[in-house]
C-alpha cells in the first residue's frame, strides 16, 4: 500500500492508497481534494507539481511552489522549466499566484510558503 504526503492544501495529510479489482481507495485525507490527489497519483497519469522557484533575496534563495491542480505527466518538465525562469523579487503570501494558467492549462502555480511575506 503506497503512502504519500498530499501537497494540495496546508494539512499535508499522509495518504495511503490501495487498488483492488480496478478500484482505487484513498485513506488519510482530511478533504476531498486529498482523495482526488491520491487517486490521480496512483493512476500515474497526472501529478501535482511541487518545485522551488528562485528569488532575488539573498537570505531566501528559493521558495516552494506548487500547482493548484494536477498536470498531465507529459507537461511536467515543461512546467518546471517555466518555474525555473521565474525570479521572485517582491513580497508574496502563501497561495499567491506566480504563474497563471501556464502552458494553457486550467491551473495556477502558487507560492507554498509565507517566507516572503515580509521581505523588503
Amino acid at each position: 500500500m503506497p503512502q504519500m504526503t498530499c501537497p494540495v492544501c496546508k494539512n499535508h495529510c499522509l495518504l495511503t492508497g490501495e487498488e483492488q479489482a480496478g478500484t482505487i481507495t484513498v485513506s488519510g485525507n482530511k478533504c476531498a481534494r486529498g482523495d482526488l490527489y491520491g487517486r490521480e497519483e496512483l493512476k500515474g497519469e497526472r501529478k501535482i507539481v511541487t518545485y522551488h522557484a528562485p528569488t532575488a533575496f539573498a537570505d531566501i534563495p528559493s521558495v516552494p511552489v506548487r500547482t493548484t491542480a494536477a498536470v498531465p505527466k507529459e507537461l511536467v518538465f515543461k512546467l518546471i522549466r517555466l518555474i525555473k525562469k521565474q525570479k521572485i523579487d517582491r513580497p508574496m503570501k502563501r497561495g499567491e499566484v506566480l504563474l497563471h494558467q501556464p502552458l494553457g492549462m486550467a491551473l495556477d502555480v502558487v507560492l507554498d510558503t509565507d517566507e516572503l511575506e515580509n521581505q523588503q
